[in-house]
């Protein structure tokens, strides 16, 4: 079967599995083969949305999840986009609206309990013990 009509993506947060794209609208090649309208390889393993997996979706629902990246790595103005791209570093944690109380001012705890997630710089995680430093993940070699 041809691949142009389906994708899988990938879930924003924790990068696994997440949509099944189906192309819902074809027409008929002068060989009478139905090809969909447009294909969907571009999207088969992207990220296409803000959507969270099914998992991801209950690890908000138990609290707020922290994804660190490395900052100085990341592109300028990674923050400005639609679909934000920093550079992550592989931090992945769950932690409760109690701890994001603790850690963060005013503005962010608002934004962490209305999204459910927020980027976290890989040394704000080491300072609050989240991770133990691994130079090989974070630093050029």
């Amino acid at each position: 079967m041809n691949d142009d009509h389906f994708a899988l993506t990938r879930c924003f947060f924790c990068g696994g599995s997440n949509n099944i794209l189906l192309a819902t609208r074809y027409h008929q090649t002068s060989n009478h083969i139905m090809v969909p309208d447009h294909s969907l390889k571009p999207y088969h393993d992207k990220v296409i949305d803000l959507e969270p997996c099914p998992k991801c979706q209950d690890y908000m629902e138990q609290g707020i999840i922290l994804i660190t990246i490395n900052d100085e790595r990341s592109d300028e103005g990674w923050e400005k986009q639609h679909i934000p791209n920093p550079f992550r570093v592989g931090g992945f944690f769950v932690v409760t609206e109690a701890a994001i109380r603790r850690w963060f001012n005013d503005g962010m705890i608002e934004w962490c309990l209305k999204h459910r997630w927020i980027f976290i710089d890989y040394k704000a995680a080491e300072q609050i013990g989240l991770t133990h430093e691994r130079k090989d993940t974070h630093e050029d070699k």
